[in-house]
């Protein structure tokens, strides 16, 4: 055995969580006070994490403490190591229980993928238990990231995966869509496509939120032809209730395609045509934890997204 390896061996839990209690806490005495140890004690612990990574993890100063780059960047890791542990003791307290999956979802997959999904897990995995969170997208990649989801489905361009650790993210593309305008299925603007975005200005649009993504499509699909969006009459987070808001009023929306053909199918509502009408592209892709892909229950979420992709 190394000693760099002898070394690494004698780090514990508390070696780990000290990092993240100085971020948090903004001192070492703080961290110290949080791990039930005098301060000297809490500055050994530092020195030995600081020998085993070779790097100086901690700046202190007159006003605490805080993580130099090096010591914000093992922290990342570290806490993706620390809730690795969580979910292991976790585990090993209840034994009796399935496995559980924590999976992070957009609404759009609640249409039809999921419901597919979940039904071949029943009828292959039926001891599986799932977590399920709906959200952002953008939200959902960052707890993908911190550990505390195993997968995601999810928009993933370029933008969005930039800030994060994708060496540590396996990112599989389901599908490529489009942003649609949409309107009840008897709405007047549905008889004819229509030769530019003026006509719209005249309807009242339920829209979610400014910091989405189908906002931007909102704004995008009047800017691009030097129109200045219309005001937002309802502002609605929730998809499906969106299009349900859509189909008894005379609102417009802004929806991706998947779920337009879906709610279109039954005669619910319509996507408006017309060479103008274009909202932006869009893709939507599953993203597992590479520390978590070997588990039985995220290969077996993992086959079955990517056999019934096509229901996106």
């Amino acid at each position: 055995m190394t000693s760099e390896t002898y070394r690494l061996d004698r780090l514990r839990l508390r070696h780990l969580r000290l990092l993240e209690l100085v971020a948090q806490l903004g001192s070492l005495g703080n961290a110290a006070r949080a791990l039930g140890v005098s301060q000297p004690a809490c500055t050994l612990l530092l020195r030995e994490l600081e020998a085993v990574f070779g790097a100086r993890l901690v700046e202190r100063g007159a006003k605490g403490g805080r993580l130099t780059t090096a010591g914000a960047r093992a922290l990342e890791r570290l806490a993706i190591a620390l809730a690795s542990v969580e979910r292991a003791v976790e585990a090993a307290r209840t034994p009796t229980l399935a496995p559980l999956l924590r999976v992070g979802c957009i609404q759009v997959v609640g249409s039809a993928l999921l419901p597919a999904v979940f039904a071949r897990l029943a009828r292959h995995r039926a001891d599986l238990r799932i977590r399920l969170r709906e959200g952002r997208a953008v939200d959902l990649m960052a707890s993908l990231a911190a550990g505390e989801l195993d997968c995601v489905i999810g928009w993933m361009d370029a933008p969005m995966l930039d800030p994060l650790p994708v060496a540590q993210l396996a990112v599989f593309p389901l599908r490529h869509g489009r942003m649609q305008v949409v309107a009840a299925h008897d709405h007047p603007l549905t008889r004819r496509p229509l030769r530019g975005v003026e006509p719209l200005l005249r309807w009242p649009w339920i829209v979610p939120p400014a910091e989405s993504r189908t906002h931007a499509a909102f704004r995008r699909l009047f800017l691009q032809h030097g129109v200045a969006p219309p005001a937002v009459a309802v502002e609605c987070a929730a998809l499906h209730t969106t299009l349900h808001v859509v189909s008894a009023t005379r609102h417009l929306a802004v929806a991706p395609d998947a779920a337009v053909s879906a709610y279109a199918r039954r005669g619910i509502v319509k996507a408006l045509k017309g060479p103008a009408l274009d909202a932006g592209r869009d893709q939507v892709s599953l993203a597992i934890r590479r520390d978590s892909e070997a588990l039985p229950a995220v290969r077996a979420f993992r086959d079955a997204v990517l056999s019934l992709a096509a229901l996106l």
